[in-house]
C-alpha cells in the first residue's frame, strides 16, 4: 500500500512539474505564491503579538519612510508591513480553514446521496435547493451584527456552514456519472463495502474536479472575508485581516490617490492569492486528469 501511495504522488508530480512547464501562467503563479507565503513566514517573526490592539497616537499614520517604517504606520501606529503581515496570515487561515471544512463535508455527503439515491437524494437535494435560495447575505449580516465580531475560528465554522450546499451538489453530481459504471456495478457484485467503493474507486475518478473546486473555494473564501469585514462585519475588532486593512478605503476618497500605499500592497496580495490558488487549481486539475488517463 505505501509503495501504491508513494507511485500515486510521484505520477502526480511529476505530470504537475509536465504541466507547470508548459504553462508560463502556472510557473508565474507558484513563484508569486512561493515568494509572498516566505515574506508571511519569515515576517511572522518580527510582527508583535499584540499588533492587532497596538495603539499609539504618536505613531498614527506616519508617511512612507518615517521613523523607520518603509510603509508607514496605519492608524493605530503599528508598522504597516507587519500589519500587512499577519493580515495575510489571518486571511490565508481562513481561506484553508473554509475551503478544507467546506471540501470534507461536501466530498462525504455529495458521494453519499449520490452513490445511495433514492428518498436520500431528494431529501438532501430539497434541503439543498432551500439552503441555496434562502438570503445568506442578510443571515450573515444579522449574525454579525448581533455578535459584534467574532474570532477566526469561529468565522471558519460560520462561512462553511454557511457554503456548503453549492460544494455538496457539485460532487453528488460527479458521484452520479460514476455511480452506474462497470467498475462500481463489480465491486457491489463482489460485495466490496460501500465505504471503499466510495472512497478507493470514485472518488480517486473524481478528484480532479474536487481539486479544482478546492482551489475556486479557497479563493472565494478569502474574498468573502475580505468584502465581510471590510463592510464592517466578519471579524471582531483587534483581529488584523486584509478586509480590516481596507476600510481605510471608507474615508475619504482622496485617500485612493493620496495615500496610496495603504491600499495598494493589500490589493496586491489579494490578487496574487486569487490568482495564484485559481490557476494552480487548473493546473493540478489537468495533471490529475492525466494520471487518470494513465491508469
Amino acid at each position: 500500500m505505501a509503495t501504491k501511495k508513494s507511485r500515486f504522488g510521484e505520477k502526480f508530480l511529476k505530470n504537475f512539474w509536465r504541466e507547470l512547464e508548459r504553462d508560463g501562467l502556472g510557473l508565474t503563479a507558484l513563484i508569486l505564491l512561493i515568494a509572498l507565503f516566505l515574506f508571511i513566514f519569515i515576517g511572522q517573526f518580527f510582527v508583535p503579538s499584540d499588533i492587532g490592539t497596538m495603539s499609539s497616537i504618536l505613531n498614527a499614520n506616519l508617511p512612507p519612510l518615517t521613523n523607520g517604517h518603509i510603509l508607514g504606520t496605519t492608524d493605530s501606529g503599528a508598522d504597516f508591513i507587519l500589519t500587512l503581515i499577519a493580515s495575510a496570515k489571518n486571511s490565508i487561515i481562513i481561506g484553508f480553514g473554509v475551503a478544507t471544512l467546506i471540501s470534507v463535508i461536501s466530498i462525504v455527503f455529495g458521494m453519499m446521496i449520490g452513490y445511495f439515491g433514492g428518498w436520500v437524494d431528494w431529501i438532501a437535494m430539497r434541503v439543498i435547493d432551500f439552503w441555496l435560495i434562502m438570503p445568506l447575505i442578510m443571515v450573515l449580516a444579522i449574525i454579525f451584527a448581533t455578535a459584534k465580531g467574532v474570532s477566526i475560528w469561529s468565522l471558519i465554522m460560520i462561512l462553511s456552514v454557511i457554503s456548503w450546499p453549492a460544494n455538496v451538489r457539485l460532487v453528488r453530481t460527479l458521484t452520479l456519472s460514476e455511480v452506474n459504471r462497470d467498475y462500481v456495478e463489480a465491486a457491489k457484485i463482489s460485495g466490496t463495502p460501500w465505504y471503499k467503493i466510495l472512497f478507493s474507486g470514485i472518488l480517486p475518478n473524481i478528484s480532479s474536479t474536487i481539486i479544482s473546486d478546492y482551489a475556486l473555494t479557497l479563493a472565494g473564501s478569502i474574498g468573502i472575508e475580505t468584502g465581510l469585514t471590510f463592510l464592517g462585519f466578519g471579524l471582531k475588532q483587534g483581529t488584523s485581516s486584509l478586509g480590516s486593512m481596507l476600510m481605510v478605503l471608507n474615508g475619504s476618497a482622496s485617500t485612493i490617490y493620496v495615500r496610496w500605499w495603504l491600499w495598494v500592497p493589500v490589493t496586491l496580495i489579494l490578487i496574487i492569492l486569487t490568482f495564484g490558488f485559481v490557476v494552480l487549481g487548473q493546473v493540478a486539475r489537468r495533471a490529475m486528469d492525466q494520471r487518470q488517463a494513465l491508469n
